[in-house]
């Protein structure tokens, strides 16, 4: 009997840390609040687009990566393939003088190749996640400053500069394609097989196998879809700055990776959400931005992400219940 008040104790801790975006929404609270009393321009409607610009990049290719990383998967080469989509829109549009539009289409379509590079190199091969997408990362990210070296590509036509530069009801194009892209996402993680099924993959890739669905064909399939994102959003990084930028997603493979982390997606594979990663891309940058306002040393924003990552992971493993037992 003596133990039952210290069971239930851990039961409500438990459950309150079930709220898989807990470890990203307190803190992003803590630093609007923060932020907002040190500038009062933090909280203006330019800046609040300006910051939502910027997380929408983010988010993007952050869909991608919490499906990868759900079903147990790691794609460190994302960064290089948004610099390298940038690169083949001003290689085809400007070089060879290919319409626009048929030149996004064929980033897509490469996007998908360089994500099945990555899945082959998983499923069949059946290199380690970590070690088969770092290795792309360097490759992708040589063959774009081999190409071009190192010099940027530009400008880009108006037709597609448009699409970047461009508003809706005063709110751009690229925060309206993140916002059909959440819904689209959220829909197929919950209501659809694919989405269950790589949920289920992550938690048990064995068991998974035993119920008779094609984990290999499924693990590919996230890669494939990460690489999509991916150039998507480095079509939409081109549009916006108006060239192709030999810089452009460099380090972005470690913000997409702990803005899901932070957002409450597990790195063990098996739990996670769409919103979960908004919420973490919405963090770093209101972090960043905020850290600016106020007038404080960039230097430090790296130290508080890693703590808020360490956070997050403690969150998870009390949600498995591997620090707090569960009975």
């Amino acid at each position: 009997m003596s133990d039952a008040p210290v069971l239930k104790r851990k039961n409500i801790i438990q459950r309150f840390f079930e709220i898989r975006e807990i470890g990203a929404v307190i803190p992003l609270v803590l630093i609007l609040v923060a932020a907002s009393i040190s500038n009062s321009a933090f909280l203006t409607l330019p800046n609040i687009l300006n910051m939502l610009r910027a997380a929408s990049y983010l988010f993007i290719v952050g869909i991608g990566m919490t499906f990868v990383l759900c079903g147990r998967g790691l794609d460190l080469s994302v960064g290089s393939q948004v610099g390298l989509s940038g690169i083949l829109l001003g290689i085809l549009m400007i070089w060879w003088h290919v319409p626009p539009w048929i030149a996004v289409i064929a980033a897509l379509v490469l996007g998908a190749l360089a994500g099945a590079v990555n899945g082959f190199l998983v499923t069949i091969f059946r290199i380690p996640p970590f070690i088969a997408t770092l290795a792309t990362y360097y490759a992708y990210r040589g063959i774009l400053m081999g190409v071009t070296q190192a010099t940027p590509i530009g400008p880009i036509p108006q037709q597609l500069r448009a699409l970047g530069q461009g508003e809706f009801l005063g709110v751009a194009y690229v925060i309206w394609f993140a916002l059909i892209l959440l819904l689209v996402a959220v829909f197929v993680m919950r209501k659809m097989r694919y989405g269950r099924y790589t949920l289920a993959m992550g938690g048990n890739v064995e068991s998974t196998r035993l119920a008779g669905i094609n984990t290999p064909r499924l693990t590919f399939s996230l890669y494939v879809l990460s690489g999509v994102c991916a150039f998507a959003a480095g079509v939409l990084f081109t549009a916006r700055f108006s060239s192709a930028q030999v810089a452009t997603g460099t380090g972005m493979e470690l913000q997409v990776i702990a803005a899901c982390i932070i957002g409450g997606v597990s790195l063990f594979g098996g739990s996670g959400s769409i919103v979960g990663t908004l919420v973490g891309c919405i963090f770093l940058v209101v972090l960043e931005n905020g850290m600016i306002m106020a007038h404080i040393s960039g230097f430090w924003e790296q130290a508080v992400v890693g703590l808020i990552i360490i956070i997050a992971i403690v969150i998870d493993l009390i949600r498995k219940g591997e620090l707090l037992g569960k009975k």
